[in-house]
């Protein structure tokens, strides 16, 4: 509910990161959570039974997908010392956060792509204009034209390559597929005679 002690750049950010965070990934992770929760065992097990080492906590409790409550308290200020939590390593965490569950930093090479590619094509349009005008330094057209064309080519081949290397990401985190959450048996009739 509150946090005693905190600074307004600490909570600013915080908020920020976490909407941002919401925003970038499929998993649904709680705003203005900690790591400090109560968990069934079987969560743990769960949990403690994926092999990932780079481990954003916060978020692989919500992708298993069990049950959540949040539980509210009032968080007193420190006690005793300062905070060892440097804003580099709030940066790490954030990144973590955000690799660990978002491709969307590598589509983002596709999309630049493309809009290059759009770009481009009003450019290049603009810059054969001037050359059939004749309002060109010479050799500026097909330098600029090469030029935009390269680029975009790179960002989207850039863009293909960053979906795979996403895709393989996820694979080699090697995350089961599903949880199972009970098993339901039927007893079986016994057979008449």
């Amino acid at each position: 509910r509150t946090r005693d002690g905190e600074t307004r750049f600490k909570t600013l950010t915080a908020d920020a990161f976490y909407r941002v965070l919401q925003r970038l990934t499929d998993v649904q992770i709680p705003v203005d959570t900690g790591d400090f929760r109560l968990m069934s065992r079987r969560a743990v097990v769960v949990l403690n039974d994926m092999p990932e080492h780079y481990r954003f906590i916060r978020g692989m409790v919500s992708w298993i997908g069990m049950k959540q409550i949040p539980f509210l308290y009032d968080r007193d200020s420190r006690f005793a010392g300062e905070t060892k939590y440097p804003i580099s390593k709030m940066i790490r965490f954030a990144i973590d956060a955000i690799t660990g569950f978002s491709i969307v930093p590598l589509r983002f090479a596709s999309f630049m792509g493309v809009c290059v590619g759009l770009i481009s094509l009003v450019l290049i349009t603009y810059t054969l204009g001037s050359w059939a005008f004749g309002r060109v330094v010479e050799g500026w057209t097909s330098l600029s034209t090469i030029f935009l064309i390269v680029s975009s080519a790179q960002l989207l081949v850039l863009g293909c390559i960053g979906e795979y290397l996403g895709r393989l990401y996820m694979e080699a985190k090697n995350r089961p597929l599903f949880i199972v959450d009970k098993v339901v048996r039927a007893d079986r009739p016994s057979s008449p005679g």
